[in-house]
């Protein structure tokens, strides 16, 4: 009974699930901010900017002193030296040693400072570089968006032709019905209702491409019941055409973060080329240690020894006399853990310098690496300046294009609105043939869709260009 339940729960679960995405409809900013989440190359530019601020951390802690302890155990049996009176035993005896060392550099020719600036430098061109791959996501969002409404719209104008079709199809009936139009004209309007639902099935199928191409941008894991939000979207103002394309890149150069990221790496590839050259020079480091050992042989004596007299040396003095030594008898006991830990505690401290002279010239073939990567550094950042400039030139020569293009696409729609409106009066009068008429209605349509598209597409290139003179992505 209880997984009968569960059952019916689950299902009540995903039937409410399933009709809360059916219900929800997408707005581009909605669109964009999932993209920005969940698209794999923006988790991918945050993951190298974790690296990157990774690596600037472990560059800073290069400056501070490393401290290391270490401990041992031994077990010796057989024949062995005793590390407290230095002689051979042949006891087994158990030993242990402990320490903890550090060391400093104070001088490595810079390097250190140089790798700081370097990882630094990276760091900021790893968070340009995430701003740069998210502007891409964005305005490859917006462009789909943009042609999944222009899709829908169409998908909608060819809906109602079908539905003009059909009355069309209707008064052709009548009119032939009286006598006033030829057979061929009912079989002509039957064709063009079928030209008109085969144009509706097209623009329904391309609407679906475009929803296909937007989930996937968004890393959405179903296109299934995706609705979008056809916005009110006027045409955008126009001043930025009046603007060249130098004047958008000046004001660019300062935003875009591409050109800000490849300014650091090369600022970085010199900090890396400088670091370099700190190679030829003396290493200067600071060291020191605290060392102690216990051994389970160290003894000490117990209590006060027991004195026994003067006893001969075997030895004379200058008048003949023996020479008397007093003698004890001493009793030992083991030296504790903690006063042979005392006992033995050993400190050292001191200076290490060197002086590269030759090592295989690898020092030599450092730098001239590091020089080649600072010159190829510049160049690319050349090169990213270069294409930037180039994008925008055609970016604003496809606004001129596009607005040139829709003021055409207006004209021919108003003209061809007119033509039908014409040809519609002399079609009900039985002037003209279905084909005649048939042939208007389809010049209209291609002006309207024309018109249609060159409107959207002058809207996302006037958004480009505003991208590039620093305005927001939005509609």
């Amino acid at each position: 009974m209880q997984r009968i339940l569960c059952a019916i729960l689950f299902l009540i679960f995903s039937a409410v699930s399933n009709f809360l995405n059916a219900q929800k409809v997408w707005t581009l900013q909605e669109c964009v901010e999932y993209a920005l989440k969940n698209n794999l190359q923006v988790k991918q530019g945050e993951i190298s900017s974790s690296i990157a601020e990774a690596n600037k951390q472990q560059s800073l802690f290069s400056f501070f002193p490393s401290i290391n302890g270490s401990a041992s155990y031994n077990y010796n049996t057989g024949r062995s030296v005793d590390a407290f009176t230095n002689t051979f035993t042949t006891r087994s005896n158990q030993s242990a040693n402990f320490s903890i060392s550090s060391g400093v550099t104070l001088f490595n020719g810079f390097q250190l400072q140089h790798q700081y600036r370097q990882s630094r430098s990276n760091l900021k061109a790893s968070g340009y570089d995430l701003d740069k791959v998210r502007n891409d996501i964005s305005l490859n969002v917006a462009a789909a968006y943009l042609q999944a409404v222009y899709a829908k719209e169409e998908t909608k104008a060819a809906e109602d032709r079908l539905k003009l079709a059909d009355e069309q199809l209707s008064k052709t009936k009548k009119l032939v019905e009286n006598d006033l139009l030829a057979k061929g004209s009912l079989l002509e309007a039957e064709a063009q209702m079928a030209t008109e639902d085969y144009t509706r099935i097209t623009a329904h199928n391309a609407y679906q491409n475009a929803i296909l191409t937007l989930t996937q941008l968004m890393n959405l894991e179903s296109a299934d019941e995706f609705e979008i939000e056809v916005p009110s979207i006027d045409l955008p103002r126009q001043e930025i055409l009046s603007l060249t394309s130098e004047m958008i890149f000046k004001d660019a150069m300062n935003r875009q973060p591409e050109i800000k990221s490849a300014a650091w790496r090369t600022f970085a590839a010199k900090s890396g080329w400088k670091g370099s050259l700190g190679g030829r020079l003396p290493r200067l480091t600071l060291f020191g240690s605290i060392s102690t050992l216990y051994s389970n042989q160290a003894q000490r004596i117990k209590g006060v020894p027991l004195f026994l007299g003067y006893q001969p040396t075997g030895s004379l003095t200058t008048g003949g006399d023996a020479v008397l030594s007093p003698s004890y008898i001493y009793e030992f006991e083991k030296t504790p853990f903690s006063d042979q830990f005392d006992n033995n505690l050993s400190k050292s401290f001191g200076f290490s310098l060197s002086i590269p002279v030759f090592n295989g010239r690898s020092t030599e073939m450092s730098v001239k690496r590091s020089k080649l990567n600072y010159e190829n550094a510049r160049i690319n950042q050349q090169l990213v300046e270069d294409q930037l400039y180039k994008s925008i030139q055609q970016a604003h020569q496809d606004a001129v294009a596009a607005l040139n293009k829709l003021e055409a696409a207006k004209k021919s729609a108003d003209a061809q609105t007119e033509a039908l409106m014409y040809m519609e009066k002399k079609y009900e009068a039985g002037l003209v043939t279905s084909l005649e008429y048939n042939t208007a209605r389809n010049n209209l349509t291609r002006a309207q869709s024309n018109m249609l598209q060159s409107k959207y597409d002058l809207i996302f290139k006037i958004k480009v260009l505003d991208f590039y003179a620093g305005k927001p992505l939005s509609y």
